[in-house]
């Protein structure tokens, strides 16, 4: 190969990684905003429940997990499905085909909505497990399945287009929506009426759809204000590919089926802990249901919703690889294919881990500041639930990433491969490591069948792209040592300032957890710093910064 076009090569893939990066900045921004909303509502909320707080969460969470899947039914995978067809056919120059795509989608997300959203409404005894309260939860929700699927294919587009900031938006406005009617909802029904917590409950869920009607608004005028940049691309679109509606529509539906598998991954893995559960502990053990409704509250809602503030990251680095990965696999080019995915698996460990071990470390403070004391046994519980969640989620993280990753290069039957021996794990597990860890136990079987997973992933993306993971280990090493450091530190300051600031209320224990992630989050950043690999990862701008910071 001869200099010119190697440099050529090494500047694409420069520009990519720059490409990815602000991608990704919008995506984790948008998440990050929205994930933090979605956590921080919980505390007026569970403080305007009070007594029947666990019992709220456990029935939130019992709508909400049927919910995830009969979401990823409605959209069927097709938001992910049309960001990666849009990024195709943009850089074949078709734009007319990217247009025609988004608006297939709209047709096909209208008829899955609607199937979906009949489903639940109709099937809701059905589904409720047995629990009459469920049955009206799931009633709320079937309007946010009819609507969300053009949320979702639009934001889809946006991806496919490149456009993240839109897309980040929308999220942020859609959770920002939800929240504010959610919690009025229930100040009105709790505070001001002192009406039921069921009913609460089925007025939070419909939040959902008031959101998501706001997602849509914004995406609306986002389109309508750049409609003369649409309307120029397709006045430039080359029109060499005639591709009627029926083969476009079948497109989508190939490409989108192994989407919504590998998407409802998570959901998948708390429905199985949603509906064995109580059956495997009311066999061997003596706990009442309302024990038990409090014990599921704490590792499927309590600790579940923290960590997923963590796993969206590894999602909106996922959702910036797609069509990046996309292009480069039409254009057959390996080289840029296993830069791409070993630079996205860089800075995956580079967020992920200490965000992971941070949180473990301040775990208790945390769960305190977001679900108060209740007493010394239920503190003590969540923390130890929320330790394990934390780490469990560097592996949801890495499969989501990785199941995506592979999806980007049309490499399907990997991810429905992978996913498969991770649910067959699972399910081997659960009764074991439930019976022999009660409330832990759904979390430890989780923990392996995911990891296992993400194996069976690594080993055949580098015997397909030949990914130097050798290479990468230098950095893994210094990261993973750097945010135990991060962690000893925030621990420190945890029970160090514990023994001054000993109250267990919701302030002073939120006071804890900021000061603890400051001074952690600050070593663990002057530690990447001073490395070399904060500037492979990042560019020249890194070099800017560490001459302001003065650090060498």
């Amino acid at each position: 190969m001869s200099e010119k076009p190697l440099q050529v090569e090494q500047q694409n893939i420069q520009n990519n990684k720059k490409q990815m990066l602000r991608g990704s900045f919008w995506l984790v921004a948008g998440s990050i905003m929205s994930r933090l909303i979605g956590a921080l509502y919980i505390i007026p909320w569970a403080a305007m429940f009070g007594a029947s707080q666990y019992q709220g969460n456990a029935l939130f969470s019992k709508g909400y997990n049927l919910y995830a899947l009969a979401l990823m039914a409605a959209t069927a995978g097709v938001p992910s499905a049309v960001s990666k067809l849009v990024a195709r056919y943009n850089a074949e120059e078709e734009y007319n085909l990217s247009l025609k795509l988004y608006r297939t989608s709209l047709i096909i997300g209208l008829i899955t909505g609607v199937i979906a959203a009949g489903g639940m409404w109709l099937f809701a005894p059905e589904l409720s497990g047995g629990d009459p309260n469920v049955i009206p939860v799931l009633h709320s929700l079937a309007p946010a399945i009819l609507v969300i699927p053009i949320l979702s294919m639009t934001r889809g587009f946006f991806q496919g287009n490149n456009q993240m900031a839109a897309s980040s938006f929308s999220q942020f406005i859609e959770q920002l929506l939800r929240v504010v009617y959610l919690l009025f909802m229930t100040w009105f029904i709790l505070v001001l009426n002192q009406g039921k917590w069921q009913n609460a409950v089925v007025q939070s869920t419909f939040a959902a759809f008031v959101g998501a009607v706001g997602g849509i608004a914004v995406l609306m005028w986002v389109l309508y204000r750049q409609r003369s940049y649409f309307r120029d691309l397709s006045l430039r679109s080359k029109d060499e590919a005639v591709i009627s509606n029926k083969r476009i529509f079948a497109q989508v539906i190939f490409q989108a089926i192994p989407f919504v598998v590998v998407g409802s991954a998570i959901p998948i893995f708390q429905i199985i802990d949603q509906y064995s559960f109580f059956d495997i502990m009311q066999r061997f053990t003596n706990f009442t249901y309302a024990e038990l409704n409090s014990q599921y509250a704490i590792f499927d809602f309590n600790a579940n919703k923290l960590i997923m503030i963590v796993i969206s990251l590894a999602v909106a680095m996922g959702s910036t690889t797609i069509p990046l990965l996309a292009a480069a696999h039409t254009r057959n080019d390996k080289q840029e294919i296993a830069s791409q995915v070993r630079f996205t698996l860089e800075l995956f460990v580079v967020i992920m881990i200490p965000a992971a071990i941070g949180m473990a470390a301040i775990a208790r403070p945390l769960y305190i500041t977001f679900y108060g004391f209740g007493n010394n046994t239920i503190a003590m519980m969540g923390t130890l639930i929320l330790q394990f969640s934390s780490y469990l989620g560097i592996l949801f993280g890495l499969f989501t990433i990785l199941s995506t990753v592979t999806q980007g290069l049309s490499n399907n039957a990997l991810a429905l491969k992978s996913l498969v021996i991770g649910i067959i794990v699972k399910l081997i597990l659960q009764v074991p490591a439930t019976a022999s860890f009660g409330a832990m136990g759904p979390l430890v079987a989780s923990f392996i069948g995911f990891g296992i997973a993400s194996i069976v992933i690594l080993y055949h993306l580098n015997a397909l792209y030949e990914i130097n993971y050798k290479a990468m280990m230098p950095m893994v090493i210094y990261v993973i040592i750097s945010a135990i450091v991060m962690g000893g530190v925030a621990l420190a300051v945890v029970y160090g300032l514990g023994t001054v600031l000993t109250s267990t209320g919701r302030a002073t224990q939120f006071i804890l957890a900021m000061l603890a992630m400051a001074v952690g989050g600050s070593v663990y950043a002057f530690l990447i710093l001073k490395s070399k690999f904060a500037e492979q990862l990042f560019g020249q701008r890194i070099v800017g910064l560490k001459r302001k910071l003065k650090i060498k």
